[in-house]
């Protein structure tokens, strides 16, 4: 059965369907292959996904982001970091990527992180003096940061598949995608310190407070979001809708952006999204569903374990049990993200989560990473990682809404791509083994 549902669907993929379908025709071959009633299997695997009250967050967190992008928060957020730092050399390189993380901790989504961040700062940064292909790379990296920090959509896939604390995972979100962050600012430093950069002026005393009254409704949304959740005070779900009335105030009674002929228009953006990362969703967990009634999980969990044992009996004989374990661990995980990053290539992160966390959960049991903090650590490894996906060729999704953004093709934009994935690896690098970078704040959680 598991041969009948992955050959299928690598034909397909290859015939160029759209990943949903993918999955869902491969799954529907594999039930009839396998004489079982694909129809109901299929209702039950979508109900029983939907009843989760943690993806409640999820279609709050889009409206919420909705309301604040149409609201003008994106500007309001470029114009506060612009002030601060745009002036210095790099300084707009700084103010996309800072944007983009401070966008994305009210969106939760990498593709509207860009889209909203990208509009503004790729005109910028090519009249300074950047190319624009670098720019829209640049804008499109940046943005995935949006899925990482909190409130992250992924993550919240993560913990209700998983079980996993959504709140501790949001907070072992935060220093990875800093990180990714800070990375990007200084690749980018790096790569064009030969290009004469015209350099903002720098902003007067009146100009930064005007930035930082402007945008302190914003920022307060934030606060509140962190606070509350590290606080103990909401869950992440109960943060969602918070956001929502948040947002509604702030554009409605405060900013005065939004008018209420735009309302129709707004819920109607965020419900198409939702419908659409639902049936992916659904999608998604059909396959997932059938991926473990043919027992690929176990199969690939023990396939991955016994090589690691093998190797490393192989390459020292006399090792003690304690330091055979500790290699085994760390032969494993590199195992692991190896192949999730060759899988985040070819499966958008929302539904490819759906699928790879069935799978990786029995290995996280096998090397002591299933409860508690390490937990955490191992969900944010493989969030983090499939992130990388969102902007790598040929299905990377919000290198697509780059291109779009920018108005310049994927070609163009590849090989200032791969410079920056340099930085994204190297942080998945660390967050993989050094587990503090991951664990610290959410120890801290009441």
């Amino acid at each position: 059965m598991g041969i009948i549902l992955i050959t299928v669907f690598l034909i397909l993929l290859l015939l160029d369907l759209p990943v949903a379908y993918c999955m869902l025709l491969s799954s529907l071959a594999a039930l009839l292959y396998m004489g079982v009633d694909p129809v109901m299997v299929g209702l039950e695997t979508t109900r029983s996904l939907s009843s989760f009250y943690s993806f409640l967050a999820v279609p709050f967190f889009i409206l919420a982001g909705e309301l604040m992008n149409q609201g003008g928060l994106s500007n309001r957020l470029v114009r506060f970091v612009k002030s601060l730092i745009g002036h210095k050399r790099g300084g707009l390189l700084a103010v996309t990527c800072v944007s983009s993380q401070m966008f994305g901790a009210v969106s939760g989504a990498s593709a509207a992180t860009c889209a909203a961040v990208g509009s503004i700062m790729i005109p910028a940064l090519e009249k300074k003096g950047y190319s624009r292909a670098f720019a829209t790379a640049l804008a499109s990296c940046a943005g995935t940061t949006g899925a990482l920090i909190p409130p992250s959509i992924l993550l919240i896939i993560y913990g209700t598949i998983a079980n996993v604390s959504i709140e501790r995972l949001f907070l072992g979100g935060v220093i990875p995608g800093v990180l990714v962050g800070v990375g990007l600012i200084i690749m980018g430093i790096i790569v064009t310190r030969k290009i004469n950069i015209v350099k903002e002026g720098r902003a007067d005393r009146k100009e930064i407070i005007h930035s930082i009254f402007g945008s302190l409704f914003a920022l307060l949304l934030v606060a509140l979001i962190f606070g509350g959740i590290i606080g103990g005070v909401f869950t992440a779900t109960e943060a969602s809708a918070i956001a929502v009335i948040y947002a509604f105030l702030v554009g409605f009674l405060i900013y005065r952006e939004l008018k209420l002929k735009d309302l129709p228009k707004i819920l109607v953006a965020a419900s198409k999204t939702t419908a659409s990362l639902s049936f992916l969703i659904a999608c998604a967990s059909l396959f997932a569903w059938t991926l473990s009634i043919g027992k690929v999980p176990e199969l690939f969990t023990q396939g991955i374990v016994e090589s690691c044992n093998d190797l490393i009996y192989f390459l020292s004989p006399d090792v003690d049990e304690s330091t055979f374990l500790f290699y085994r661990k760390i032969m494993v995980l590199v195992f692991v993200n190896l192949i999730l990053l060759l899988f985040g290539m070819f499966i958008d992160a929302g539904p490819g989560l759906l699928i790879v966390v069935p799978v990786v959960l029995p290995i996280s049991e096998a090397i002591g990473m299933d409860s508690g903090l390490s937990a955490v650590h191992f969900g944010v490894m493989v969030v983090s990682n499939m992130i990388i996906g969102l902007v790598t060729p040929p299905v990377g999704s919000t290198l697509f809404v780059g291109s779009a953004v920018g108005n310049v093709s994927v070609t163009k934009m590849t090989p200032h791509v791969l410079k920056l994935l340099l930085v994204m690896i190297i942080v998945q690098l660390v967050v993989t083994y050094f587990a503090p970078v991951t664990t610290f704040l959410p120890s801290l959680m009441k």
